[in-house]
This record gives C-alpha cells, sequence and structure tokens, in this order.
C-alpha cells in the first residue's frame, strides 16, 4: 500500500461520535506531548492515553506525521481566533501588533505541550509544508503592521518579529507563567522603531 503524501490532510469526521473520538486522540496527544515530548508521541502511547485501540487512530490519521501536524492545525486554529478577536478593529501599526503578540503568547501558554512540541518538531527540522505554510502566514500577517513602522524589508522584519514572539514564549513557557518582563521588553523593542 503506497504511503500517503506528508502533507495530506487526516479525513474529517462526519458523526458527532466520530468528532468526538478524534477530539479524544487530539486532547490524549496533549497528555502525551506534555508527559513524553516529541520522542514519546507514539501511536501507541495517543491510544494508550485516549484509551481506544490503535487500528482506532488509523481511522482519523494516516500516520503520527499527519497527527501531529492535526496538533499543529489545533493550535494555529486557536492562535488566528485569538489574534483575530484581539486585534478586531485596530488599524495596522505597533498597537495590533502588541494586541498579536499578547494574544499568541497567551495562546501558547494555555497550550504548552503542543507549543512545546511545535518548538521541538521545528528544532529536529520536521515541519511538514502545511506546517510551514501556516508559520508563513503568521509571518505575513504582520507585515502591514511592520510597513506602518517603517520596519522594511517587511518580510525579514515580520521573521525577526516572529523569532523574537518565539522567544518570549520559550521563557513564559519555562517559567510555567507570564513573564511581564518578557512582553514588557517586546513592546519597548516596539517603541524603538523610528
Amino acid at each position: 500500500m503506497p504511503s500517503p503524501h506528508p502533507d495530506a490532510k487526516p479525513p474529517t469526521p462526519v458523526t458527532p461520535k466520530g468528532r468526538g473520538t478524534k477530539e479524544g486522540l487530539l486532547k490524549a496527544g496533549e497528555a502525551v506531548a506534555e508527559r513524553d515530548g516529541l520522542a514519546g508521541l507514539s501511536v501507541a502511547a495517543v491510544t494508550a492515553q485516549a484509551g481506544v485501540a490503535k487500528g482506532t487512530f488509523y481511522l482519523y490519521f494516516p500516520d503520527r506525521n499527519a497527527f501531529v501536524d492535526a496538533l499543529h492545525q489545533r493550535f494555529y486554529d486557536q492562535v488566528s481566533d485569538a489574534v483575530g478577536h484581539a486585534a478586531a478593529g485596530l488599524a495596522p501599526g505597533r498597537d495590533l501588533l502588541v494586541a498579536a503578540i499578547e494574544a499568541y503568547l497567551d495562546v501558547c501558554l494555555a497550550n504548552h505541550a503542543v507549543k512545546a512540541l511545535i518548538f521541538e518538531t521545528r528544532a529536529h527540522g520536521n515541519l511538514t509544508g502545511a506546517m510551514q505554510e501556516r508559520v508563513t502566514l503568521m509571518a505575513t500577517l504582520a507585515e502591514p503592521s511592520l510597513k506602518v513602522l517603517g520596519l522594511t524589508p517587511t518580510k525579514i522584519g515580520s521573521r525577526l518579529v516572529l523569532a523574537l514572539t518565539s522567544e518570549a514564549a520559550l521563557i513564559e513557557m519555562e517559567a510555567g507563567r507570564k513573564v511581564p518582563a518578557a512582553r514588557r521588553t517586546i513592546r519597548a523593542l516596539l517603541d524603538t522603531v523610528p
């Protein structure tokens, strides 16, 4: 049997029970990721945590990589919702960037296991094309604000702002709480833009 395309999307369950089972697997994956990291995130560990048979896993995810990608997608859906809500009504510029960064950091802190998993996946060079597209999209969303601030070229500026924000997320994950000094520093750095 041919292996699925590395960026293949898992099937969407059509019944409430199927959606519940898929959600249960994703929550189990978060628990395993928090406890054991990327190395311990096996199909066996996830299904044991979820209390389902291994075959059930494969009804929803073609393989482990698709599962990790689904966790990544779920995280970025939450980020997108939070950032969209925080930035609603704000014009591109510093205030929008700060609101978006704060929202992102809050989602990271609330989902520290998945964010840690994303850091680990990225460090090992295992981001799928879909994962990389999500990261690129987040950087692209910052570009209009960076243009208003005069941080050009915006493609480079947006990547650097994301890197700074990711480092702040890592600081907060290590602390297990908000670190106001990290957030203040980001705001202060944005204030120094000419």
